[in-house]
């Protein structure tokens, strides 16, 4: 009973807000129920577009989310699923050094690959003066 008594001073609350709304749907029912049916049907219509265009945009998003996820599983993750090690036992490149997760090496084995021996310029060789200087030790 409570219940009902709810739904009914919400719709008293409704009327008393939108008194306009109210006597618009009163005028249509009685003077051309056809109208209002249709206006009723594209009111349905415009809800049930709006909930499966809720519902598959929240599948679109579940699947960016699993590629992103299997994308960067392949990415980080290859060379864990190969040898049954996690990532974070040292496995990949740092720096300069890198241990082969996938080679035939020993355990612990740590091999140095060298990049080549002239860095780069960053200062055209133009660009300045040179000044000699002695170093004097007082």
């Amino acid at each position: 009973m409570q219940f009902l008594l709810i739904i009914i001073d919400g719709l008293i609350r409704f009327v008393q807000r939108n008194p306009l709304t109210v006597l618009l749907i009163l005028v249509l029912a009685v003077g051309a129920p056809a109208l209002l049916k249709g206006i009723a049907t594209v009111i349905l219509y415009m809800l049930l577009g709006f909930v499966v265009l809720i519902v598959i945009l929240v599948l679109l998003f579940r699947w960016r989310i699993y590629s992103v996820r299997r994308q960067m599983e392949e990415q980080f993750g290859g060379q864990s699923k190969k040898t049954g090690r996690t990532t974070s036992a040292g496995t990949g490149h740092f720096g300069g050094y890198s241990k082969s997760a996938t080679s035939q090496s020993r355990e612990g084995e740590v091999k140095v690959h060298r990049t080549s021996g002239v860095p780069d310029k960053r200062v055209a060789s133009d660009v300045g003066d040179y000044v000699d200087f002695e170093e004097t030790k007082k």
